[in-house]
């Protein structure tokens, strides 16, 4: 039964991945609308959530689609993903082990969770802030879950995902307005996206 269980997963993954391409590239298309900021950070929200896609990308992208917002893509992709962040928190924080045991069963056996609780029993919120604020695309649940857990203070928690994400994208979102040419030869240009989404 796991064998067929496996790959119903793997399926799921699959098609939330392109709905969320498809999603993008719909949204990429609106880049000259005063809206379209705000689009993002209602996309980074469930992005995040589902974590089917890094919020960086999005971050890059839609810079590159829309130069002259950078720092509202910016300030909204943070404020949107953020939320998800401490939702997730949220979650973990008023549901405990029940929630983690039946969403990740084998979470607490790997070395990351072991790490997340080392460091965050020695530091507190200011792990969760390196976390959000380290800049490359790393997965953050597992820290959530033990912070959420272990019930750190609400308001330094929310505090440490904003302040990190923040930093994080609108440093992304710079680079990408000073060094767009670099950025379109990795590929992470908005036309690559929407190029990629017709071409499924």
């Amino acid at each position: 039964m796991s064998g067929g269980s496996r790959p119903r997963r793997v399926d799921k993954a699959v098609i939330l991945h392109a709905t969320a391409n498809r999603a993008l590239a719909y949204l990429l298309e609106k880049a000259d609308r005063s809206s379209f900021a705000p689009l993002l950070g209602g996309f980074s929200f469930a992005a995040t959530v589902t974590m089917t896609m890094p919020v960086e990308f999005i971050v890059v992208v839609g810079v590159l689609a829309s130069r002259r917002a950078w720092s509202f893509i910016a300030l909204w992709a943070a404020s949107g993903s953020a939320l998800a962040a401490t939702s997730l928190y949220f979650a973990f924080h008023h549901l405990g082990w029940s929630l983690l045991v039946k969403t990740y069963p084998d979470i607490a056996l790997t070395q990351a969770w072991q790490q997340a609780t080392s460091f965050l029993s020695r530091y507190g919120a200011v792990t969760i802030f390196g976390v959000m604020a380290l800049p490359f695309p790393i997965p953050k649940l597992t820290v959530l879950a033990a912070a959420g857990i272990y019930r750190l203070p609400v308001l330094d928690v929310a505090l440490a995902i904003f302040s990190g994400k923040l930093i994080k994208y609108f440093s992304y979102a710079y680079l990408s307005v000073r060094f767009p040419k670099l950025l379109q030869r990795l590929g992470l240009s908005h036309r690559e996206v929407s190029a990629s989404t017709n071409s499924a």
